[in-house]
């Protein structure tokens, strides 16, 4: 009888009860021990086989003759490598399959005794009379091997660079010099996004302005080139930049504000509106333009009006002395109580996003919804809902009195040039996409 164990045929079709990972490990392991499995086969008893398979400690193959196993192993597989760490003595295990297969499990360890792997033994022929079936594939001669090739394992594994993960690299920040060209030099697109009125009486037409980049002749968003100018604290110069563009586009287009007064929103950082020198640059601008009060406002988030209340307050004096009314952006339960609000200046509460789109989802939002419209009101303030989708959520916020909403479904952002064809008094008209380009240089900066 032939002592070299057999092979049985695999099966005609994958059972896809097993997952293979191919391991990092597999050429390099089987290049430094290339007669492993030649000797580890000549060292097992007589068995039909129908595979055998290394794995390192991971679960991770090093070698494997077949992926059909026709056996669940998978989970038996982890609870071995797991009572392996766990029992130094413990040497093998085995999980029974249909008929008279066996998987059976041999911890592959060195001549330290640590765990470095298991090797698998798909077994066609064991007796089901066998209480343990593994014991018999721990001879002497498989011990020894099962040692080589763990010893072996171990010193691949030493030797190999350790595979750190290839983490996504952040977007690389623009230098300094490159943020003062874009800011300064760089064609820009002013677009504005109307703020549509939920009820049918007649009133001022409001746009929020949005800034886009031109690079390459495409039209990009400026939030990487506002985020650096952050850094270094430039922030109010893309605002400045905003202003300025704003101020000479409605000097060239007299007709878009003479007849039926719109009013313009500048969205500006909280960096801008803390700074008094750009309080005094818009204010100088203003004064200059000659522009009628009420056309140029400017809107800046409820969180610096909460951290640096002090620096908001003169600023909302400017403002209200030069006829610019503000809107609070991102209003939220927590700035319900805040004195700014009081002030004469402060005629718009944006309401946060996160409370409107969600309001008809949770009873608490809707509240919170509630609770923000009543206080405005109370308070003489007009509301804006933002990111507000069609139908039943348009309907119950025109029933709850928010006078306005703004999102890009209803009222996507237009081209400041598309305002000139618009005949006047056209209040609640949806407008589609357009491009047209403002150059720079026409403020002073």
């Amino acid at each position: 009888m032939d002592p070299r164990p057999t092979l049985a045929a695999p099966a005609s079709s994958d059972t896809g009860q097993t997952t293979i990972r191919a391991s990092v490990l597999n050429e390099q392991v089987i290049e430094v021990a290339p007669g492993w499995v030649a000797s580890l086969e000549q060292a097992l008893p007589h068995a039909r086989y129908r595979a055998i398979a290394l794995y390192d400690a991971r679960g991770e193959v090093l070698h494997c003759t077949s992926t059909d196993f026709g056996i669940e192993f998978r989970q038996a597989l982890n609870d071995a490598l797991d009572a392996f760490v766990l029992g130094a003595a413990r040497e093998s295990r085995f999980l029974r399959g249909e008929g008279t297969r066996t998987a059976v499990m041999l911890a592959l360890r060195d001549l330290h005794s640590a765990l470095q792997g298991v090797c698998l033994l798909v077994v066609e022929d064991t007796p089901a009379e066998d209480t343990d079936p593994a014991s018999r594939f721990l001879t002497p001669a498989v011990q020894t091997i099962l040692a080589d090739i763990a010893s072996e394992v171990a010193q691949t594994l030493h030797a190999m660079p350790r595979q750190v993960p290839v983490k996504p690299r952040p977007p690389v920040p623009l230098p300094l010099e490159a943020v003062y060209a874009q800011i300064r030099e760089q064609e820009v697109v002013l677009r504005v996004q109307q703020l549509v009125r939920l009820r049918k009486a007649e009133g001022i037409r409001r746009f929020e302005v949005l800034l886009r980049h031109m690079v390459d002749g495409e039209e990009q968003s400026p939030e990487r080139v506002m985020q650096t100018a952050a850094k270094h604290g430039l922030a109010s110069m893309i605002d400045r930049r905003v202003v300025g563009e704003l101020i000479a586009w409605l000097h060239r287009n007299p007709s878009v504000w003479k007849r039926d007064q719109p009013a313009f929103s500048v969205n500006l950082s909280d960096a801008a509106i803390i700074e008094p020198h750009f309080i005094n640059f818009v204010e100088s601008c203003l004064n200059k333009a000659g522009l009628p009060h009420g056309l140029i406002g400017v809107e800046f988030s409820e969180r610096i009006c909460l951290t640096h209340s002090e620096q908001v307050v003169p600023a909302l004096d400017v403002f209200a002395r030069l006829g610019v009314p503000v809107a609070i952006d991102d209003f939220n339960v927590v700035g319900a109580g805040m004195p700014i609000l009081e002030h004469p200046a402060v005629r718009l509460l944006k309401i946060d996003a996160e409370l409107t789109t969600h309001a008809l989802e949770h009873r608490l939002t809707q509240a919170r919804v509630v609770g923000l419209v009543q206080t405005a009101k109370v308070m003489g303030l007009q509301t804006v809902a933002k990111r507000v989708q069609s139908g039943d959520h348009s309907s119950w916020l025109t029933a709850l009195g928010v006078d306005f909403v703004q999102s890009f479904e209803v009222s996507p952002p237009v081209a400041l040039d598309s305002l000139l064809g618009e005949p006047a008094g056209k209040e609640n008209a949806g407008h589609g996409p357009a491009s047209v380009n403002s150059k720079s240089g026409s403020a002073s900066l």
